[in-house]
C-alpha cells in the first residue's frame, strides 16, 4: 500500500464514491434520494475534514454514539450501511489496510417492555375502524382505499399500475405489479419501470369488490400505459375532473383528514360561510347575530344576515354551535360547541397510507393463511430469520400456489371487504341524514 493515498479527505473520498455509487441504473431514485440525505446530513459533516487513515474504530465508536443521543435505530443502522460502503471501497481500492466499521459493533434495537407486554397499539385496522374511516373519506376516494385494503400495495405500486397489468379476464382476475411510481425530489418523479426488488414482481389475486373498483377506475379508450388510479384535479393548474398523476403526499393529505374527521366531529365538512362563522365564535367568543356579523366585516367580506342564519343553522345541526332560547332574550346569542372527540382509533397508532398494507397482511394472518403466501403477495424478499422459521429457501421451490389457496385469499379478502363497506354505507347514510 502507498501511506500517502491514506492521507486523502473523506469528504474527497466520499464524492467520488457518490459518483460512482450513484451511477448505477439499478438503483431507484428513492434509494438515492435516502441515501444522500443520510450522507449529506449525518455522514459528512462528522467525517469530512477527517484523512482517512485517521478514521479508526474509536473515531467510528465516537460519531455513532453521538448519532445515537440525536436519532432513532433506524436511522443509526442505514447512516452506518452508508459509512461501511464508502470505507470498504476505500479498503478494496488499497486506500486504507481494513474497513474500521467492522470492529465497532452495531448498537441492539432498544427493546419496549410495551411491545414484549403486547400492550403496544396497533397499526392495521379491524374491518369495522376501516369501514368507519372509509365513510370519512370523498366518494371519489372510495375505490382507492378498497383497492389498497384488499391488496396490500406500496404507495408507489398502486400509483404507478397501468391498465395493462390488471388482468380482469382471469379467475379469479388479478393485479400484476412490475413497475412503481416515484417523487423523489432532486432525483425526479415520474413512472420507474421496475419495482424495489425481484421479490416485488409479483401477481395479487382481486377480491370481487377490488375488481369492482378497478372497473370503474379504469380509462375508457386510452393506452395501455395509462394509469388505473389518479388524482382528481382541481389543482396545479388542472380542471377538475381531469385524471392527474397520483402522488404519495396527496394520498396522504387526504388520508389525514379523513382521520381528523373521523375523530373531531368539530372538522366536519362544512359550505364556506358556516366555516367561517364557526371560526369566529370559536376565536372570539359567544355572539348575536348582529356582533357576528360586525365581526366578520371587520376581519374580511361582509355578509348578509340571512347568510349568517343559514350558517349558524347548519353549525347547530352539526352540533357545532348552540343558541340561547331563554325567553328573557329579546335577541339569541350563538356559543360555539366542542363535541366530544370519536375514540374508535385510540387503540391504534396509524402513521398514513402504507397503514392499509399493514392491515392486509394481518387479515390474512387472522384467515389462516401461511406465512409464505404473504410474504409473496407483500412482494417481501426471505431473509435468514424467514428461512430458520420456514424452512430453508430451496424449499420453497417444492411449494406452489394451488387454486385453492389463491380461492382461501380471495375469500378472506371479500369477507372484510363486505364488513368495510356495509359499515361504511351506514355512516356515510347517517352523516347524510
Amino acid at each position: 500500500m502507498d501511506p500517502r493515498l491514506a492521507r486523502r479527505l473523506f469528504e474527497e473520498w466520499a464524492l467520488e464514491w457518490w459518483e460512482i455509487w450513484s451511477a448505477d441504473p439499478d438503483r431507484s431514485p428513492t434509494t438515492l434520494e435516502a441515501t444522500e440525505a443520510r450522507l449529506r446530513l449525518h455522514v459528512r459533516p462528522f467525517f469530512a475534514k477527517r484523512q482517512l487513515r485517521a478514521i479508526s474504530p474509536s473515531v467510528v465508536k465516537r460519531w455513532q454514539h453521538e448519532l445515537r443521543a440525536r436519532r432513532g435505530y433506524e436511522t443509526v443502522m442505514a447512516c452506518r450501511s452508508v459509512l461501511y460502503r464508502i470505507l470498504q471501497t476505500a479498503e478494496d481500492d488499497g486506500l486504507i489496510p481494513t474497513n474500521p466499521l467492522r470492529k465497532v459493533r452495531a448498537p441492539e434495537r432498544p427493546v419496549d417492555p410495551e411491545e414484549v407486554f403486547g400492550e403496544t397499539k396497533r397499526r392495521a385496522l379491524t374491518p369495522e375502524e376501516a369501514g368507519q374511516l372509509l365513510a370519512h373519506f370523498p366518494r371519489f376516494w372510495w375505490d382507492h382505499v378498497v383497492t389498497l385494503l384488499g391488496t396490500g400495495l406500496r404507495i408507489g405500486e398502486f400509483a404507478g399500475l397501468p391498465a395493462c397489468r390488471v388482468r380482469l379476464d382471469r379467475s379469479p382476475s388479478v393485479v400484476q405489479v412490475a413497475q412503481t411510481s416515484y417523487d423523489a425530489g432532486q432525483f425526479g418523479k415520474g413512472i420507474r419501470k421496475r419495482v424495489k426488488s425481484a421479490a416485488g414482481i409479483r401477481e395479487i389475486p382481486l377480491a370481487p369488490q377490488v375488481v369492482e373498483a378497478i372497473r370503474r377506475q379504469l380509462p375508457q379508450d386510452a393506452s395501455s400505459d395509462a394509469l388505473v388510479f389518479t388524482g382528481p384535479g382541481g389543482a396545479n393548474g388542472h380542471r377538475r375532473g381531469t385524471r392527474t398523476r397520483l402522488t404519495r403526499g396527496g394520498f396522504e393529505c387526504v388520508y389525514d383528514r379523513a382521520i381528523e374527521r373521523l375523530t373531531d366531529p368539530a372538522a366536519a365538512p362544512l359550505r364556506p360561510t358556516a366555516t367561517r362563522v364557526a371560526k369566529a365564535l370559536r376565536r372570539d367568543g359567544p355572539a348575536t347575530v348582529a356582533a357576528l356579523i360586525a365581526r366578520l366585516a371587520a376581519n374580511g367580506r361582509a355578509l348578509k344576515s340571512t347568510s349568517v342564519h343559514a350558517a349558524l343553522e347548519e353549525l347547530e345541526a352539526t352540533g357545532l354551535a348552540i343558541a340561547d332560547h331563554d325567553p328573557g332574550h329579546v335577541v339569541a346569542c350563538w356559543s360555539p360547541v366542542t363535541p366530544p372527540r370519536n375514540p374508535v382509533l385510540d387503540g391504534l397508532e396509524l402513521h398514513g397510507p402504507h397503514d392499509f398494507r399493514h392491515t392486509y397482511a394481518t387479515w390474512l394472518e387472522d384467515a389462516g393463511i401461511p406465512t409464505r403466501e404473504i410474504d409473496r403477495l407483500m412482494g417481501h424478499r426471505r431473509g435468514r430469520r424467514s428461512e430458520r422459521d420456514q424452512g430453508s429457501e430451496i424449499g420453497t421451490r417444492y411449494r406452489h400456489t394451488t387454486p385453492a389457496m389463491e380461492a382461501r385469499i380471495v375469500a378472506a379478502v371479500e369477507e372484510r371487504l363486505a364488513a368495510v363497506l356495509k359499515v361504511a354505507m351506514g355512516e356515510a347514510l347517517v352523516t347524510a341524514v
